[in-house]
């Protein structure tokens, strides 16, 4: 892996120093192996949330020429330490990252993890009296109390955060069933829609796009839980140098004029369920500190 790092950096080290137009051009780092296929199709096309924003993005900075290129999360890390014109885009900030990249605004929103149980459930009775002032799940452990027998369905390795990992870890194992569903929504959605759990935990995208698939009128309601994010945002990180920092004034710039677009708003909301419509358009008003886009600002 070192070695494969080590002929990537050189190959693009050696444009970067031969082409003197290569500060337009920008090696725009993914860890889906399909993003070099899908950031090129038409921005009328919908595939995700932080895949259409992308692409309006690169639309909206005609200056630069893109090239996407894959890496595991590890690798991109380290390339875009060493890659004078290399980005990387959907990147979450930590205390880690910011030492090491340039960080544009906020790119993307995507609401945060909530606990899922179907409408009208005994379960559901049970987490809606387990709520604290703010309509928030206190913990995951108020759903189990005394002899409760329901059980939460989560997907074998999968991390939900070190803070909501130390309480599923917590819970007894008959309250648990752990399957093995490669990371996809699917089969827990599925197994909850079908009585076979009772709770699950994801991403309000992700259950939405799932519901969707397995074509259910069944309904799902969902609470926040006390201590989780209500909401994750990705940005556009790049090298920390005079050519990432060109970059990212270049990028925000052209985000400033994106947020109050009706095209990049659609881009979040068109993978949400209705009901998660209001808590998305607070966070939006929030992150991006505009008003709601009016669809009459839509871009033809």
């Amino acid at each position: 892996m070192i070695k494969r790092e080590i002929i990537v950096f050189l190959m693009f080290f050696c444009c970067y120093c031969a082409d003197s137009k290569a500060k337009n051009k920008i090696v725009l780092f993914s860890q889906n192996i399909n993003d070099s296929t899908d950031l090129t199709r038409p921005t009328s096309v919908p595939i995700t949330t932080a895949k259409d924003v992308t692409r309006l993005l690169m639309a909206a900075l005609p200056q630069y020429l893109f090239s996407v290129e894959f890496a595991k999360t590890p690798s991109i890390a380290r390339l875009l330490q060493k890659i004078p014109n290399s980005c990387a885009f959907n990147r979450v900030k930590n205390p880690k990252r910011l030492k090491e990249n340039i960080y544009s605004f906020p790119v993307n929103i995507a609401l945060g993890l909530q606990l899922y149980y179907k409408k009208g459930s005994r379960a559901g009775e049970q987490a809606l009296s387990a709520r604290n002032k703010d309509e928030q799940l206190l913990s995951l452990a108020t759903l189990f109390t005394g002899k409760l027998n329901y059980t939460l369905g989560i997907d074998k390795g999968r991390s939900f955060s070190a803070f909501l990992d130390r309480q599923i870890t917590a819970l007894d194992s008959h309250n648990l069933v752990i399957i093995r569903g490669g990371g996809s929504p699917y089969s827990l959605v599925n197994m909850l829609l079908k009585n076979r759990i009772d709770y699950l935990i994801d991403y309000p995208i992700r259950v939405n796009k799932a519901q969707k698939k397995l074509q259910t009128t069944i309904t799902l309601d969902s609470l926040e839980i006390t201590g989780s994010p209500k909401h994750i945002i990705g940005h556009i990180a790049c090298n920390k140098g005079s050519t990432g920092q060109k970059t990212i004034d270049d990028i925000n710039k052209a985000l400033q004029a994106l947020y109050h677009n009706y095209e990049f708003y659609l881009a979040h909301i068109r993978y949400l369920n209705k009901a998660d419509i209001a808590d998305f358009n607070l966070a939006y008003q929030a992150v991006f500190n505009v008003d709601i886009p009016k669809e009459r600002n839509l871009q033809e």
